[in-house]
């Protein structure tokens, strides 16, 4: 149908060695930094060679950190070898929405304070994910491009984050948005929704609080 296919790492099986001989350029593998079971690096912390040549080949790397798919040991290890995720996105649900992933912006301090530039960091989020999407006219400012823009703040100060298993990192800076325009137009303020009966953090995950909470 001419549409890449997205591959959400789980659990097994199969192995993701035996799942990557089945992955095309322009495929997308998403939460590929998980700390789980399923990782694409073997037990000597090695990212596979198959995804390291798959991914320059074209597969999109995709972080989906939600609720329990992001490791901070495993993202260090895999931007020491090199491997740098092609999108950065956020896998928001109801429970993920209360930490630690919190929330789009969050995800991206994340990375900006392990090292990687704004630039980068803001090109993963748009540029690169409506790429890989197949939508290249959305994630840009061009002119002609439809009017759908972020605007986030950029604070500096003392904050603290975490992965999903609770693995914590202190950091700097911290993006925050402020406005969001579809089509032009401001985004009203709406409420949120309560949460559902089914939306509850797992235990070792309750309690935690927003970034700039531990700086205070």
């Amino acid at each position: 149908v001419g549409l890449p296919l997205m591959v959400h790492i789980g659990s097994g099986p199969p192995t993701i060695r035996e799942v990557a001989g089945l992955l095309r350029p322009g495929d997308i593998l998403t939460h590929c930094f998980t700390g789980g079971d399923m990782r694409i690096m073997d037990e000597d912390g090695k990212v596979l060679p198959e995804i390291q040549e798959l991914q320059k080949r074209g597969l999109v790397l995709d972080i989906g950190h939600g609720g329990g798919s992001f490791s901070y040991e495993v993202t260090e290890a895999m931007l020491d070898q090199g491997v740098v995720p092609d999108v950065i996105s956020s896998d928001i649900h109801q429970t993920a929405r209360q930490g630690p992933m919190f929330d789009l912006p969050t995800t991206l301090s994340k990375f900006l304070n392990l090292g990687m530039s704004l630039p980068d960091v803001i090109a993963r989020a748009t540029t690169n994910a409506a790429k890989a999407m197949g939508k290249p006219e959305l994630g840009t400012l061009a002119l002609g491009a439809p009017a759908d823009v972020a605007i986030f703040r950029l604070d500096e100060g003392e904050y603290a984050f975490f992965d999903a298993g609770m693995d914590r990192r202190s950091g700097a800076q911290l993006l925050t948005a402020t406005e969001t325009l579809v089509d032009g137009e401001p985004l009203p303020r709406v409420p949120e929704l309560p949460m559902h009966s089914w939306a509850k953090l797992q235990e070792h995950q309750q309690g935690v609080r927003r970034p700039e909470d531990y700086g205070k």
